[in-house]
């Protein structure tokens, strides 16, 4: 397992389409990252200003910055959300292509492999390039929130971004067994990668956006409840007239393995202002249903990619002939 994980590792390495992906993907987030630290910076000397003037003119209770340093990160995710899961199944795709042109994999092992030590190797190679791509931009993202925002990030917020990306480890693993399955079983592996890029355009791009453009209050900039001056109790207290169509758009939005990666890279990184003034416990126990359908949804095509394996011809001790 460990011989196939490092097969595979190598193989990304030397993949110039991986590495042309992950370079965008790393220069988008470095991209977004600055321009928001940039007008950070300036909110936060203005909020400095604002503090030693108040202190100066003797006032004891001084209200606390409304700033979030975490929150400048949510072009990252969301790159990371549309481009990542693009990158993962481009992996999944050339894992499974390579091994049907080359046959390398007969050459790893020095004895039989069955189709879960198989996929469990695949998956842990899949992991180790992810986790660099993801700590590579995370490490990129706060250099530049600390340099150029001037507000580097504490150790609750650290636990909370090192959760966020714990799960896009688990986003980009369920991409990357879905492209590897559906290329495995298609008989020709172009096939199967569109076909995978089909699912990732239904899931990534066009339910988030049917589930955005239902709710009604992305109708008006800045929510129209808040426009309307309703407080959460007076949101419940219309909505609860229009249950069966809010029902489906909520049913809509769960179909999407994105969107809930989104609610809790979201809630993570302090993007939604009603989750800032919430410790860790409330915000793992709020997003539990995105966490489980994380879970999921990784656990679900992890197995299925095992199955895949399953049914191919076992790999036996020796090289074929």
């Amino acid at each position: 397992m460990l011989l196939i994980a490092r097969h595979e590792y190598r193989a990304a390495a030397r993949s110039r389409l991986l590495i042309s992906l992950g370079a965008i993907l790393v220069a988008v987030t470095v991209a977004s990252v600055y321009i928001g630290s940039v007008d950070y910076a300036s909110q936060l000397a203005d909020y400095e200003a604002y503090k030693a003037a108040a202190t100066a003119g003797g006032l004891d209770r001084i209200a606390p910055s409304p700033l979030a340093p975490l929150s400048l990160l949510r072009g990252a995710m969301e790159y990371l959300e549309i481009v990542g899961a693009v990158i993962a199944i481009a992996l999944g795709y050339l894992s499974v292509s390579r091994e049907r042109v080359s046959r390398t994999l007969a050459l790893l092992g020095s004895r039989p492999l069955t189709a879960g030590e198989h996929a469990t190797g695949s998956v842990v190679g899949a992991c180790a390039v992810f986790s660099t791509l993801i700590a590579v931009t995370a490490t990129t993202a706060v250099l530049c929130v600390g340099t150029i925002g001037h507000d580097w990030i504490n150790a609750r917020e650290a636990l909370q971004l090192l959760l966020s990306y714990l799960a896009a480890l688990l986003y980009l693993i369920a991409f990357y067994s879905l492209g590897a399955i559906v290329t495995a079983r298609s008989r020709v592996g172009a096939n199967g990668l569109m076909v995978a890029l089909g699912v990732w355009l239904i899931v990534v791009l066009i339910l988030p956006q049917i589930g955005d453009t239902l709710d009604a209050d992305n109708q008006v900039p800045g929510g129209l409840f808040s426009a309307l001056g309703l407080g959460h109790d007076g949101e419940v207290t219309i909505l609860a007239h229009f249950t069966s169509y809010e029902r489906i758009r909520t049913w809509t939005e769960e179909l999407s393995l994105a969107k809930h990666f989104e609610r809790f890279a979201f809630a993570m990184t302090d993007v939604k202002e009603r989750y800032r003034p919430h410790d860790l416990p409330w915000l793992l126990n709020t997003t539990r249903n995105d966490i489980g359908w994380l879970i999921a949804g990784a656990t679900a095509l992890t197995s299925g990619l095992r199955r895949t394996f399953r049914s191919r011809p076992a790999i036996t001790q020796g090289v074929e002939q």
